[in-house]
């Protein structure tokens, strides 16, 4: 992602074809960027080191548990990537969720898809 003149840039390569995108806003390219990366399967940014090392070992990361989601706090936050939500486990530990549109709108499809895997007769 580049700027140029004043616009954001975002080429894609796909199949040997390069696209290029203008956006007049950083994180609406940053978005679109993301979203193109995990369409075309391309592996992530690299993991956040714990800043407390696990068994003493800096170079592992921290396993979390499964979060078993008990409410969805009604919240309008928002931040300079987009809209934030708090969601709550059962012994009322929060999660706040920093999502860009691209980001909310894939974890609502796979969110239906593991209920549609999982429910489906």
């Amino acid at each position: 992602m580049n700027n140029l003149n004043g616009q954001w840039i975002v080429q894609v390569v796909e199949n040997g074809k390069v696209t290029r995108h203008s956006f007049n806003a950083k994180a609406v390219a940053e978005s679109y960027a993301e979203f193109q990366r995990v369409r075309l399967g391309l592996p992530g940014k690299p993991p956040i080191w714990e800043d407390t090392p696990v068994d003493g070992h800096p170079e592992r990361l921290r396993e979390i548990p499964d979060f078993i989601i008990n409410d969805v706090l009604d919240l309008a936050e928002y931040s300079d990537r987009g809209i934030v939500t708090t969601i709550v486990d059962a012994r009322g530990v929060r999660l706040r969720l920093h999502l860009t549109v691209v980001t909310s709108e894939l974890l609502c499809e796979r969110i239906a898809t593991a209920l549609e895997r999982r429910y489906a007769e």
